[in-house]
């Protein structure tokens, strides 16, 4: 896990669709910054593998899809330090997804809630 973020994350739960090589599977993200995320799930994905990823951000106009990197994973060993997941770096994005992030971290702000340290 990178503890030298460029971006303070944000707890925030918003659905997130992934797809992999041949999977697609639909999880819930534990926090989020404008570079990356961590989704909690009992089957994390490999280091360094890429997916393909669809954020469903209340009150937004649809769903937006961008590119991340997985950087790092959590198992269920690990669930006493941190909950199973991967941490996810998003790659690749243009001004309209780096917007939409940005939106969503300021709604997450605006909201009050306490930056979470996890992920």
């Amino acid at each position: 896990m990178d503890e030298n973020r460029r971006e303070p994350r944000l707890p925030v739960e918003v659905k997130i669709d992934y797809r992999t090589v041949g999977s697609f599977i639909t999880d819930y993200t534990r926090n989020i910054s404008k570079g990356g995320t961590f989704i909690r799930t009992s089957l994390p994905l490999d280091v360094g593998e890429r997916v393909r990823l669809r954020l469903t951000v209340p009150g937004g106009e649809a769903p937006f899809a961008l590119d991340g990197v997985v950087k790092w994973v959590s198992t269920l060993r690990d669930k006493d330090k941190h909950p199973p997941g991967m941490g996810v770096e998003f790659v690749d994005f243009d001004d309209r997804v780096r917007l939409e992030l940005e939106r969503l971290v300021g709604m997450v702000k605006a909201s009050g809630e306490p930056t979470s340290e996890d992920g």
